[in-house]
This record gives C-alpha cells, structure tokens and sequence, in this order.
C-alpha cells in the first residue's frame, strides 16, 4: 500500500474528525474576517486570515477528493466545497476590495443598526 493510499484511508477514516475541525475553522476565520473589515482592521490582519482559511480549504477539499477518489457521492462531498469556495470568495473579496465589502456589510446592516438607532432617541 503506497503513502498514497494510506493518507486517504486515514483522511476517510477520520471524517468526522477532519471536517468536525475544519468546518467550525473556516466559520470561524470568515466571521472574523467580515468583523474586521466592518471595523476597517489592519489589511496584514485580514491577509493573514485568508492565508489560513486558504490552507484549511485547500486541507478540507483534498479529504473530499479523497471520497470522490472512491465513488462515493453523497450531499456533503458537494456541500463542503461549495462552503470552501464561499469562504476563499470572501477573503478574496475582502483582501482586494475592503471598502467595497465594508459598503455592504454596512448596507446589510442598516435595518439593525436604524432599530438601535431609534431605540436610543
């Protein structure tokens, strides 16, 4: 049995494992991201998220592949790279375009933001 082989029996082996971690993850770095965008942080702060939400996707569509390699397709071997490529098109969004996606965030939010507003006057 080559290295190969091994490393997708333990990344199918360990499923739960793998996408229990990675999953909550990529949630995680992404909100974080959208945080400090909407709080204009440090550009290298938001970089830095994406570098690692980069990693984590990439990590969470090589397990995927590693069921596609067997046949085996089911809703969540397409559902999870579906979140991989929304959590890499926020980062990219907010890594090249921040004011932009800060002017959304901000629209997104104005319902909320006009009810707190009003609940103070």
């Amino acid at each position: 049995m080559s290295l190969f082989d091994q490393l997708c029996e333990f990344s199918r082996s360990h499923c739960i494992g793998i996408c229990g971690c990675l999953v909550p993850f990529n949630l995680i770095l992404s909100f974080l991201t959208l945080v400090y965008v909407g709080r204009e942080m440090s550009p290298q702060l938001i970089r830095k998220n994406a570098i690692a939400v980069y990693g984590g996707v990439t990590l969470m569509v090589l397990h995927v592949s590693t069921w596609f390699l067997i046949g085996v397709v089911m809703i969540p071997t397409f559902v999870l790279p579906v979140f991989g490529a929304t959590c890499v098109a926020i980062h990219l969004w907010a890594t090249k375009s921040p004011v932009t996606m800060r002017r959304f965030l901000l629209w997104l939010l104005q319902p909320v933001l006009n009810r707190k507003q009003r609940a103070t006057i």
